[in-house]
C-alpha cells in the first residue's frame, strides 16, 4: 500500500544540460519497488497553490547497499524546477510506491527497450535488472542530445543506442528500420517501450512491419502518468483502450502495445 516517505536528498546533480539525477535516502523503498514503479514527490514550497498536485517520477535504479532510490528528470516546469533547486541533506515528502512493476520474464534471452522522455527512467531500471539474465539493447531518442541519458548510468553490457531529431517517431522508425542492417525486433524476445502517444502508434506499425506477426505479451509499453492521486480518484490519466475506459495510474502504467493500437 502507497504511503508518505520523508526522505533525505543523498545526492543531485545534472548528468546533462537537462537532465538530473537525483539520489534519496529510502531503505524501505530501496528494498521493495521494481522496475515500473514510481513516486509522487511534492514539489512545492507552503503557499505555492498552483504547483499543490504531486510530480509523479519514475524510479531509474536502486542501490540497497546503500539504502538508497534514484530518480532520473528534467526540469522542465514550475514544479520539477523548484525540485532541481534542492540540495544534499534537504527532505523531499514522497508518497508511493504506485504502478504495477514490469513483469520481465527470467528466460528473456534478448530484451529490447525503446523510449523517450520521462519513461527511460523506468527502462534504466528495467535494463539493470535484465541484465542479471539477458541481452538488453536501449534505443533512446531525443530531440537533442542533452535529452539522452547519458551511457555511465547503463549496466556496461547494456547496447545503447541512440537517436536524435525533431520528429521521436521519425527517429523510432529510423531506428527499428535501418536502410542497411537489420532490425533489433528481428532478435528480440521482447519490446519494452516508453515512447509518447503518436510514436507507439507508429511502433505498432514498424512491429508488423517487421515481425509480420507478435503474439500478445511480446511488447509492452508505458503509458505516461500525468500530475494527479495515483490512486484512480481524479481521473485526470483516463485513457481509452479497445473502447473501454482505463486508468494507468491504478492499471498500469505498462499495458500491452496490442491494446494501445489506434
Amino acid at each position: 500500500m502507497a504511503r508518505q516517505h520523508l526522505v533525505t536528498i543523498a545526492d543531485h546533480r545534472p548528468v546533462t544540460a537537462r537532465l538530473r539525477w537525483l539520489a534519496l535516502q529510502a531503505g524501505d523503498l530501496a528494498r521493495d519497488v521494481r522496475p515500473g514503479n514510481y513516486l509522487l514527490l511534492r514539489c512545492d514550497d507552503p503557499g505555492d497553490g498552483y504547483r499543490l498536485l504531486r510530480r509523479p517520477l519514475f524510479i531509474a535504479a536502486t542501490m540497497p547497499e546503500l539504502g538508497q532510490v534514484a530518480l532520473l528528470y528534467e526540469a522542465h516546469e514550475p514544479g520539477l524546477a523548484w525540485l532541481a533547486r534542492r540540495s544534499v541533506g534537504e527532505t523531499l515528502d514522497a508518497f508511493g510506491v504506485f504502478g504495477r512493476p514490469l513483469s520481465l520474464d527470467s528466460r528473456l534471452h534478448n530484451l529490447l527497450l525503446v523510449g523517450a522522455g520521462a519513461g527511460l527512467a523506468a527502462l534504466i531500471f528495467a535494463a539493470r535488472v535484465a541484465a542479471s539474465h539477458a541481452a538488453v539493447t536501449l534505443l533512446a531518442v531525443a530531440s537533442d542530445p542533452d535529452g539522452l541519458p547519458p551511457s555511465f548510468l547503463l549496466p556496461g553490457a547494456t547496447e545503447y543506442l541512440t537517436g536524435t531529431g525533431a520528429d521521436l517517431a521519425a527517429s523510432v522508425t529510423a531506428m527499428l528500420q535501418p536502410a542497411a542492417g537489420v532490425s533489433p525486433l528481428a532478435w528480440a524476445d521482447a519490446l519494452v517501450a516508453a515512447l509518447p502517444p503518436d510514436a507507439l502508434t507508429v511502433l505498432s506499425q514498424v512491429v508488423r512491419t517487421v515481425r509480420f506477426r507478435w503474439s500478445r505479451g511480446f511488447a509492452l509499453a508505458l503509458i505516461d502518468i500525468p500530475p494527479g492521486c495515483g490512486v484512480g480518484a481524479c481521473g485526470v490519466c483516463a485513457v481509452e483502450l479497445r473502447g473501454a475506459a482505463c486508468l494507468p495510474c491504478v492499471e498500469g502504467p505498462w499495458f500491452d502495445l496490442r491494446d494501445i493500437e489506434r
